[in-house]
């Protein structure tokens, strides 16, 4: 539970920096539909809708991007974010590929990461995107 704390605060304070894929490249590593969502808040609805409980409807904002958002689940095993842009779509991608340590699935502009993979497949088959495992 800490690792994943860890990975939401690293990706809510790292989504403006650093460098990595295009937008292309991240839409070619994404499978299924590209869905985007306006903001965490509508990506909740989709994870509730696909029977993964999401108790959390406090959203927060990026302090330098207020289109970027953050959603924690409150259970400690589910957040999400939904990137105002490309630049901070890639620093999620990068920010939690280096980390290595919390599974995520990430596809268009969100990404959901959870503490359980099977989740994360549940959550793939009903919205697309594509899981990045523990290595």
């Amino acid at each position: 539970m800490r690792s994943f704390a860890a990975a939401l605060l690293a990706l809510a304070t790292l989504t403006l920096t650093g460098c990595g894929p295009t937008a292309d490249d991240i839409q070619t590593m994404v499978n299924g539909p590209a869905e985007t969502y306006e903001d965490a808040v509508a990506l909740r609805e989709d994870v509730v809708d696909a029977g993964v409980e999401c108790p959390g409807t406090d959203q927060l904002s990026a302090p330098d991007d207020p289109q970027t958002t953050f959603l924690d689940c409150g259970n400690g095993l589910m957040g999400m974010a939904v990137a105002g842009s490309e630049k901070a779509m890639e620093g999620f991608v990068n920010t939690l590929g280096d980390r290595g340590r919390v599974p995520f699935l990430h596809g268009g502009n969100w990404v959901i990461l959870s503490s359980d993979e099977a989740r994360l497949q549940q959550l793939q088959d009903e919205l697309g995107g594509e899981v990045s495992a523990t290595p």
